[in-house]
């Protein structure tokens, strides 16, 4: 896993999630891009960021199933 001359594996993650909301600024966004060119072990957290950043989006979409209503009834009762 090569690391980039400009910033370490450490920063990216560091940073990754300020990156993957497009809110890095400039500078850093290239660093961070560069290096996600270069280092698969990066790369990797950002492919499992983005799955899970759809499973969460696709599961907010969904409505509760009864199963689930009653499940959190009983544990709003039980508090």
């Amino acid at each position: 896993m090569p690391e980039s001359k400009y910033i370490r594996c450490e920063e990216v993650v560091e940073h990754l999630l300020t990156f993957l909301d497009g809110e890095a600024e400039e500078s850093r966004r290239k660093l961070i891009a560069q290096h996600l060119e270069e280092c698969r072990s990066c790369c990797s957290r950002v492919d499992f960021e983005l799955a899970l950043r759809h499973k969460v989006q696709e599961t907010a979409t969904r409505k509760p199933t009864v199963r689930l209503k009653q499940k959190i009834r009983q544990l709003i009762d039980e508090f």
